[in-house]
């Protein structure tokens, strides 16, 4: 009986202690809890995010979207253009373009997501492309947005809070500006270990080297936390470094992302992600070619890219042997009107 007494007593003392141990979490976690930020630690856990969070996101639309565009690894490529991007005749055709002239990239395509900036180009999206979004925003990005102008920064850094919200979800991405042709498959390039491949303006032949200046027009980032937190302390170095675009801030940053963060920041050679920044002719390598380092507007990077997409098909009819005989230099010949400015 005192045998039994005793066990009746141990089990009590049991129930008491859980009960007071858990009293006193609650308790902690309820004296802790402060609205949104603690609401945002408690939702990214493996990468994602919960629903509470979803319905509080002014992204919240976007996630049944996604779901159809990724693919089987949970990465999306995507892309961003207001109207005077998107209108027929401009780059957004001559993006899409590129990736049915392209070596065997035309199935990239169904993991395309195109970012839609005003209503006008939501509605022209939808009429070329089965996968358009569009963030809502109480600035008009319609007309022609220079670069480093205002409108320009409002844009760039809308992209920014977008993309940290599709890394929540879990989903990785390949972001591209639509300025940018596709011939070949990037990601053959993106590093496996890494948490961000970017491609960069001026390599200096070292991928591991952070003083490498990215540019942030083509880049892939991978769903973790670590990448969830650089997207975050990203854009909110915008309000140490004002007014700036967000290439220039991440080059400001780069090095506490690496160091204090653990980001690692792998960049591509340019023989394969090209650009008029630091050109490669090599069209037996090249993936992809961005106008930039362009200061000569729209109308400009229009004239260059088409010449160089019709440059590429005609290198696409030749024999293979012709192909690899690595002569085609000429396109850099011909009446290029954008200037290799160097911001």
């Amino acid at each position: 009986m005192d045998r039994e007494g005793n066990s009746l007593r141990m089990i009590a003392s049991f129930i008491l202690g859980v009960g007071a141990t858990l009293t006193l979490v609650v308790f902690y976690q309820a004296a802790n809890f402060d609205g949104e930020k603690s609401l945002e630690k408690l939702s990214f856990g493996n990468g994602t995010v919960n629903a509470t969070h979803q319905e509080q996101s002014p992204f919240s639309e976007l996630a049944p979207l996604l779901k159809r565009v990724a693919d089987e690894d949970r990465t999306i490529i995507m892309t961003s253009v207001n109207w005077a991007c998107a209108k027929p005749g401009s780059l957004l055709d001559l993006f899409l373009q590129s990736f049915q002239t392209g070596e065997k990239i035309n199935h990239f395509l169904k993991h395309l997501l195109i970012i839609a900036f005003d209503p006008p180009t939501f509605k022209r999206c939808k009429s070329v492309h089965p996968f358009c979004y569009q963030i809502k925003v109480n600035v008009n990005f319609t007309a022609e947005q220079t670069f480093n102008s205002n409108g320009y920064i409002d844009l760039v850094w809308s992209k920014i809070e977008l993309q940290r919200y599709i890394l929540e979800l879990g989903y990785n991405f390949l972001f591209t500006d639509v300025d940018i042709l596709w011939f070949r498959n990037p990601f053959k390039h993106v590093t496996v270990y890494a948490d961000m491949t970017t491609s960069s303006d001026q390599y200096n032949g070292d991928p591991d080297d952070i003083s490498n200046p990215q540019n942030t027009g083509f880049f892939y980032v991978k769903s973790n936390n670590r990448t969830i937190e650089m997207m975050r302390f990203w854009h909110d170095a915008r309000k140490r470094f004002p007014p700036d675009h967000e290439q220039n801030i991440f080059s400001k940053i780069k090095h506490e992302l690496a160091d204090s963060h653990g980001i690692n920041i792998q960049f591509v050679d340019p023989i394969y992600f090209t650009g008029f920044c630091q050109y490669s002719a090599d069209l037996t390598k090249v993936c992809t070619v961005h106008s930039n380092c362009c200061g000569d507007g729209l109308g400009a990077k229009l004239h260059d890219l088409r010449d160089l997409m019709d440059y590429w098909k005609n290198y696409t009819t030749l024999p293979t042997e012709e192909k690899n005989n690595n002569k085609w230099y000429t396109w850099t010949k011909h009446d290029r009107q954008c200037n290799p400015v160097q911001w």
